[in-house]
């Protein structure tokens, strides 16, 4: 599985003093074996990421991929 998480914690925008800017929001859905989680990736209180998966750590991993993307940092 990517890093992405990793990969935007290490980068450069967020060495800049931009760390602490970086934030996550996560929430799920539903029960049992249909649990949907929703995790949104805010940098500055932004969204610039967000995913839905059946699975909490695939969610935070495409949020984090779609920031990095945005930020230029990754091609989309």
């Amino acid at each position: 599985m990517p890093r992405y998480v990793v990969d935007l914690n290490n980068c450069e925008y967020t060495k800049q003093g931009q760390l602490a800017a970086l934030g996550w929001a996560e929430s799920h859905t539903g029960g049992g074996n249909s649990i949907s989680w929703t995790v949104i990736c805010k940098i500055n209180g932004e969204a610039v990421g967000t995913a839905v998966s059946n699975q909490k750590g695939a969610a935070k991993e495409e949020a984090a991929r779609q920031a990095l993307v945005k930020l230029g940092l990754l091609s989309g």
